[in-house]
């Protein structure tokens, strides 16, 4: 079953997959690969759902309640390259559906590689420069975050100046050059107490995986007020919706005004190299971030995400249809 589950992660790869999605009904088990074409369905009679079976086991689920929608993690060893894995399972009725997210710990780009915009590359080379404050990044999954963070992290990491340490759920980028800690709720080493435990081992500079709640916004400013560099993302539409989230959490405007460096929107689009991808980014910073905070609202001359998007089109650094859907849901 272990040399079957390989195999299967394997194809996944070779497919430049980032899920493999599983539909169980009785015996028969429908596989897809999501990957930059989107949803890939494989044709195929080798897997079945004794497979399915396998990774429940060896991700840790409770086998005693198959009922209830459930989720763990597994490693699995291919060539001399580590996967982790991060399995998902709900089940309704007689269907069962599973997701396996590979995680292939990439090493970290540079910040020149991941835009065309030079103004963009300006601002996130400026923010390796700070010793103080809290950028946030926001956008939906797969937006290029993680690949943005570990990039301005590792050029912090490479002046040999300051002590650098994450806290990630998982850890998608491996760094040597920085202490990285991965979340373990199952152990109790949750977001909460691993900022707690975090601030003890007096860092410098520090990445919040994702800042989930209340209780987490709270020690984030904390972080950033007791003279830290903080970065974070948090799930919104745009710069302006993760402040009104902030506000939400029962952050005052005056904790917002005395931390935030910047709030940073950013896309993840194709390129013409089928090889490549490009970030577009929408930054909220200075005069500009304090408008927003004091009046919930952009002022006019700030160029929203929708307009860095069309303006990526124009330039030609970005070739995918999905920008048009994008701006045009911006524009709702």
């Amino acid at each position: 079953m272990e040399e079957l589950l390989y195999s299967l992660i394997q194809l996944a790869i070779e497919h430049k997959a980032s899920d493999i999605h599983f539909i169980v009904k009785q015996d028969h088990m429908d596989i897809q690969f999501r990957n930059d074409l989107g949803m890939e369905k494989i044709e195929q009679d080798i897997w079945d759902k004794g497979v399915f079976e396998y990774m429940k086991f060896i991700a840790g689920f409770d086998l005693t309640n198959p009922l209830c929608p459930q989720s763990g993690q597994f490693s699995v060893q291919l060539d001399t390259k580590e996967i982790f894995c991060r399995f998902s399972v709900i089940v309704n009725q007689s269907i069962q559906t599973g997701v396996l997210r590979l995680l292939r710990t990439n090493p970290s780009m540079a910040i020149d590689q991941l835009t065309q915009d030079s103004k963009s590359i300006s601002f996130l080379k400026s923010l390796t420069n700070c010793r103080q404050g809290l950028v946030i990044f926001t956008g939906p999954t797969n937006s290029g975050k993680t690949t943005t963070l570990h990039a301005i992290l590792h050029e912090i990491a490479c002046k040999d100046q300051y002590n650098v340490i994450s806290l990630e759920d998982p850890i998608e980028i491996e760094d040597e050059l920085y202490l990285q800690l991965q979340i373990n709720e199952a152990m109790g080493f949750t977001y909460e107490k691993g900022i707690e435990e975090l601030l003890r081992h007096d860092p410098d500079v520090i990445l919040i995986g994702e800042t989930r709640n209340a209780y987490t916004a709270r020690m984030v400013i904390r972080a950033a007020l007791t003279g830290h560099m903080v970065f974070t993302t948090l799930h919104a539409k745009n710069a302006l919706e993760s402040l009104h989230r902030l506000l939400d959490f029962g952050l005052s405007e005056y904790d917002l005004k005395n931390t935030l460096t910047a709030v940073i929107s950013q896309r993840l689009y194709k390129t013409k190299d089928i090889f490549r991808k490009e970030c577009v980014y929408e930054i909220l910073d200075a005069q500009a971030l304090d408008h927003a905070i004091e009046k919930h609202e952009y002022p006019k001359e700030h160029r929203k995400l929708e307009d860095e998007i069309q303006n990526a089109v124009e330039q030609g650094y970005i070739f995918d249809p999905q920008a048009q859907f994008d701006i045009k849901d911006f524009q709702r």
